[in-house]
């Protein structure tokens, strides 16, 4: 996944999706928000904030921050009455304070516990996961567009026996992110995504690859345990007080 921003003071646009991301320096202002545009999922608005030692998130992660701009995943809580948003990027666990985008408007993916049909509204529904709405925990200003089920297929994909790296013949990785489960002949069962190389055309697996050649490989938005739903959100918030 390669977002690159359309609000920057330097000449030209800056990925923001994996480039010193996540990073262990601070780059921006915390709290800087910028236009930005995915050639996959379209216009977004992302905010930079900090992740405090110790906090892994997985892509989506819905989390919400403090006046420091420093994230937590979001609780588990009903009637928070406060801002969310989604992780942009994995974030590994880190002895350091990390930074990283987070997005709060236009297309993503959303970490659930959960598939959610498309059209519905989502909810809280595990700390740091969204999944089927109730009561107190609705996500306002977001919908789902496609539920966990979501597959991104892409053919001619070379693999090499004995090498966890996979390049893609149609120039992206467009629609894939660190999380996806990948299938396809000469890749292992229950194999995921753990990188995605700037290039937006090498990905790195979990597993080696047990076959050399050019195969079709599917991606899938769930590993029967996490569910990325793919969402729309404009600025969403926890649901508040109900009276």
């Amino acid at each position: 996944m390669t977002t690159a921003a359309s609000a920057y003071p330097l000449l030209g646009s800056q990925p923001v999706g994996n480039f010193f991301i996540p990073d262990n320096v601070q780059r921006h202002v915390l709290g800087t928000v910028l236009g930005a545009n995915d050639p996959y999922w379209g216009g977004q608005e992302v905010v930079y904030l900090a992740i405090p030692a110790s906090t892994p998130l997985v892509t989506g992660t819905p989390v919400v921050w403090d006046v420091a701009n420093s994230v937590i995943a979001v609780p588990n809580t009903a009637n928070l009455g406060m801002p969310l948003a989604l992780s942009l990027n994995s974030v590994p666990t880190s002895t350091s304070i990390q930074y990283s985008w987070f997005v709060i408007e236009g297309r993503t993916v959303a970490a659930s516990n959960a598939s959610v049909a498309a059209a519905s509204p989502i909810g809280i529904a595990a700390a740091g996961r969204l999944g089927a709405n109730s009561a107190g925990k609705q996500v306002l200003n977001a919908r789902v567009n496609a539920a966990a089920t979501t597959t991104v297929v892409k053919t001619n994909v070379a693999t090499q026996s004995g090498s966890p790296l996979l390049r893609t013949s149609q120039g992206n990785t467009d629609g894939w992110f660190v999380g996806v489960v990948v299938t396809g002949t000469g890749i292992p069962a229950s194999t995921t995504i753990t990188a995605i190389d700037p290039d937006n055309r090498t990905v790195t697996m979990s597993a080696n690859a047990t076959a050399t050649g050019n195969v079709t490989v599917t991606g899938t938005y769930n590993d029967g345990t996490i569910f990325y739903n793919v969402v729309t959100i404009d600025r969403p918030f926890a649901q508040g007080a109900i009276t």
